[in-house]
């Protein structure tokens, strides 16, 4: 809701390095730490018209040096808007992976590894979209386990209706 208004104001980087923090702060609000978010903003714009001539470098290592971008909003820059693979692991993809048996772990660049070794790196993109999409409307906190598709494969799934072992205390 916020980017296209921000991209008519703002269209490249020169301009949003140009900006005024407080009118920024106003354009952003809705999106929650506005504050923090509209600094890193600027301090991006303003490294990539500094550093790199206004455009958005295809490579993690420096996008993930710009202010505010972390390793996955480098990922979903680089398979989004530039079209180098790219895995964002975001919660639903740490819940989906570890349920269905795909990855193992709670630290996003740990499964990050996990699944870009397992998978090929055209595929990257497309499998973070379908993970969150699933952790969102099928795999969720609370999963709806009756509705969903990779039932049959899921390792989560098979563990609850696993046959459960009554201990018998020793004497």
């Amino acid at each position: 809701m916020v980017t296209p208004k921000l991209f008519e104001k703002y269209p490249d980087a020169a301009a949003l390095a140009r900006a005024r923090q407080a009118s920024l702060e106003k354009q952003i609000m809705s999106t929650g730490f506005f504050r923090q978010k509209s600094t890193a903003l600027i301090g991006m714009a303003t490294t990539l018209v500094a550093e790199y001539g206004g455009e958005v470098p295809a490579d993690m290592e420096k996008l993930t040096k710009l202010p505010g971008v972390g390793r996955k909003t480098a990922n979903v820059v680089l398979g989004h808007a530039l079209g180098v693979p790219g895995l964002p692991v975001d919660r639903h993809v740490l819940r989906v992976s570890n349920r269905i048996g795909i990855a193992e772990g709670d630290d996003p660049v740990k499964v990050e590894a996990q699944l870009t070794a397992r998978l090929p790196n055209e595929m990257w993109t497309l499998a973070s979209d379908v993970q969150i999409l699933h952790g969102r409307r099928i795999c969720r906190p609370k999963p709806l386990c009756d509705k969903c598709l990779v039932v049959n494969d899921c390792s989560y799934y098979r563990s609850l209706n696993e046959p459960r072992r009554v201990r018998t205390p020793r004497h």
